[in-house]
Parts: C-alpha cells; sequence; structure tokens
C-alpha cells in the first residue's frame, strides 16, 4: 500500500487510550484536570458478540472504558478485566500507561494484511459492544513504544467486491 493511502485511513479521527488498573479514579483525575466529562462510558461486548481472538485464539475478553472526546482526538481510558488480554499484558509489565493509538479504517481486511506484511502481527481483535463495529490491534511497540489500533464501523465500510 503506498504512503497515500495510508493516509485514508486517518482522516479526522484519532485516539489514543490509556490503560488503567481505576477506571474511576483515572477518571475523576482526567475530568478535574481537563474540566470535561467522558461523552462515552462502556465496556467490552459480550463474548457471543465480540467474537474476540487474544494471540490467535478465541478468548472471553473484558473491560471498562469511558471516552473523552476534543475537537482534535479522543482519549480513551480503559480498565481490563482479569483475564489475559492486550491491555492485561500492558498493565502487568508496566503498570498503567498508553496502551495505543488508534486509526479509523474503511476496510479492515486490507489494512490488516498491510499491517502483517510490514512484521506488526495482531495480538487481539473483537467486535464492538452493540455489533457495529471491530477492533483490531497491531503490535508496533519495538518500533513505536506502543500499538496502534484500527478501528472499523459497519455503516463507514468500503464496498466489498
Amino acid at each position: 500500500m503506498p504512503r497515500a493511502q495510508f493516509e485514508d485511513i486517518i482522516k479526522t479521527y484519532g485516539r489514543l487510550c490509556f490503560v488503567t488498573d481505576d477506571l474511576e479514579r483515572s477518571l475523576e483525575w482526567f475530568a478535574d484536570l481537563t474540566g470535561k466529562t467522558p461523552s462515552h462510558i462502556g465496556k467490552a461486548a459480550d463474548p457471543d458478540e465480540a467474537r474476540a481472538v487474544y494471540m490467535g485464539k478465541p478468548a472471553a475478553l473484558g473491560c471498562r472504558l469511558a471516552i473523552f472526546e476534543f475537537s482534535n482526538i479522543d482519549v480513551e481510558f480503559l480498565e481490563p478485566g482479569p483475564e489475559k488480554s492486550a491491555w492485561r499484558d500492558l498493565l502487568e509489565e508496566k503498570g498503567p500507561g498508553c496502551h495505543h493509538i488508534a486509526f479509523r479504517t474503511r476496510n479492515m481486511r486490507k489494512r490488516s494484511a498491510y499491517f502483517e506484511s510490514k512484521g506488526h502481527r495482531e495480538p487481539q481483535r473483537a467486535e464492538f459492544d452493540g455489533a457495529h463495529g471491530r477492533y483490531a490491534y497491531f503490535d508496533t511497540v519495538p518500533r513505536l513504544g506502543i500499538q496502534i489500533e484500527l478501528l472499523e464501523w459497519d455503516n463507514d465500510m468500503e464496498p466489498r467486491g
């Protein structure tokens, strides 16, 4: 994929995600710091809906999350469940911190193949709560220090053909 084509996955959307061991405490701190309140508080999809894959195997993954929207970027806080996950891995290895930067895509299959062709394996993927889209993480930690997440919403997908 030429570099110009990568630009179509970022458009006007970006999100930074921080993994935390105490969602309420993190939200209170960030709300006090910024004067904003979360625009969304939610959770991971139930296992049957999520159809999650972690390290290449089906997995039941849980988390709670909240998103703060700014004009140019969203900031997400995510508290993982106790099971092994890409989120839990960071929390256990390094403690709370920046987990990933997210980009919106309109063709998850094509973009995932591109990232994997560049040597960035996919440690985790799943469907959103509400079954209206999906996410996938790519291990860009050795080069970037954090993972890259691709997000794809059903109502914004490129026609398949």
